[in-house]
């Protein structure tokens, strides 16, 4: 006579097809690229706070702060002092977004960027990039981000 509940046997197949199964999501779902195109948009979002901060500072001063480096070293600490930027912002891995900046008063250009993990362009090394000229933020190769 049976009594009721499940034999071993049953519920070792039932969790290996679990374990099939979750792997085979896994595979589907790619996380470690999930992880990256997330860690881009934090860049994303990052470059046009500071880019909104350096329309701000060109506004009232006619110029751009300089001098050009990693952001946390360079320029870009005058927006924080002078208010049109709280913190400046780091690369969610850790490292720093570039500035760049040529030319004082009327006709300055600045660039910030970012190297991206996941592009969206395809393989190689790409970069976010805000430059004042253009007045947007888009995706370019590494090279062509500074003004």
């Amino acid at each position: 006579m049976r009594s009721g509940g499940f034999t071993l046997i049953e519920l070792l197949v039932v969790v290996a097809l679990m374990t099939i199964m979750a792997a085979a999501v896994l595979l589907i779902i790619k996380p470690g690229k999930r992880t990256g195109q997330a860690r881009d948009a934090t860049r994303q979002s990052d470059i046009g706070q500071i880019a909104n901060a350096l329309k701000a500072y060109y506004t009232i001063r006619e110029t751009y702060p300089g001098p050009s480096g990693a952001a946390t070293a360079s320029g870009l600490t005058a927006l924080v002092s002078s208010g049109d930027l709280k913190s400046i912002p780091t690369d969610p891995t850790g490292g720093d977004y570039q500035y760049s900046v040529s030319g004082i008063g009327i006709g300055a250009a600045a660039a910030v960027y970012a190297v991206l993990e996941d592009p969206t362009s395809g393989a190689g090394s790409f970069v976010w990039c805000f430059r004042t000229e253009s007045v947007k933020s888009f995706e370019v190769t590494s090279g062509s981000c500074l003004p």
